[in-house]
């Protein structure tokens, strides 16, 4: 019997394509995240698995086990639109990654957009390793990442994806090496994270390279393509999420998924590979 798609919910976002061993059971268990995997559609031998960013449901992180027979996965990631009257808009990435069988991918939704009275839109990612196990490892074996737009003010645009915000005193863009400098009142982005537009600016959008911030609005998180993938401009308010697409060589049968609640409302949840012990998805195979 094959192994399906494991899409487990993880704790916490490199760009090496050298694929990660999966965490180990300990790790898994000290990296655990509070959500649900939003869910995988399964048509025949075509996998389809959607991770969204809805407030108050979801993981920090996902994993997604590559079963046999697959070596290329079809992703579209989008990131969020920055907060405020006039939010910068996220970025979109689709891209075909190879892989390996075996191999675990790991996704964000949605994540580290800059704070500020207005939060900058998070990044959406795919990785080879794990933030949750290790954050500047993970964020560094990014092989995707669709950024999010900076945050606007009362009186000032964000910046879109990859672009400074409009204003002169605004921050600005995150780069391909570095984040965007900070525009008045703000801090400038880091790996990952935007940022900080203060208490009455707005938050720089995440990204590959954060966008700084400021109170003249934050500038757009940078982008990460893949070879042979392209990045456009997500519509204003579209919400963040992560697509993986693949088609598998044996027929994948749906099974019941589970979720576990916790004392703090949250709940973590599954959805796997009978093969490999946990709930969700099994598979047939020859």
């Amino acid at each position: 019997m094959g192994l399906s798609a494991a899409a487990v919910a993880l704790g916490a976002g490199t760009a090496s394509a050298a694929p990660a061993a999966a965490p180990s059971e300990s790790q898994t268990q000290a990296a655990a995240a509070l959500g649900t995997t939003i869910g995988c559609s399964i048509v025949n031998y075509d996998t389809t698995c959607t991770y969204d960013a809805v407030p108050g449901i979801g993981a920090d992180e996902y994993a997604l086990l590559i079963p046999a027979g697959v070596t290329q996965v079809q992703v579209t990631a989008v990131g969020g639109t920055g907060a405020g009257t006039v939010g910068g808009r996220g970025g979109k990435v689709e891209a075909t990654l190879p892989v390996t069988p075996g191999q675990t991918l790991y996704i964000q939704s949605g994540r580290a957009g800059g704070l500020g009275m207005m939060p900058g839109g998070g990044y959406s990612s795919v990785s080879t390793a794990s933030v949750a196990v290790d954050r500047n490892a993970g964020l560094l074996a990014r092989v995707v990442v669709a950024p999010g737009g900076g945050a606007g003010t009362v009186t000032a645009a964000g910046g879109d994806a990859g672009l400074p915000a409009p204003a002169a005193a605004g921050g600005k863009a995150g780069t391909d090496v570095a984040g965007g400098a900070e525009g008045l009142g703000g801090t400038p982005g880091t790996l990952g994270n935007g940022g900080s537009g203060g208490a009455l600016g707005g938050g720089g959008g995440a990204g590959a390279y954060g966008g700084g911030g400021a109170t003249a609005g934050g500038g757009g998180g940078s982008f990460l393509v893949p070879a042979g993938g392209t990045q456009t401009l997500a519509p204003a308010g579209t919400r963040p999420t992560v697509q993986v697409s693949y088609t598998s060589d044996r027929l994948v049968l749906p099974v019941s998924g589970s979720s576990n609640g916790s004392s703090d409302g949250s709940s973590s949840g599954s959805a796997g590979s009978s093969d490999a012990g946990s709930s969700g998805f099994g598979s047939t195979g020859s």
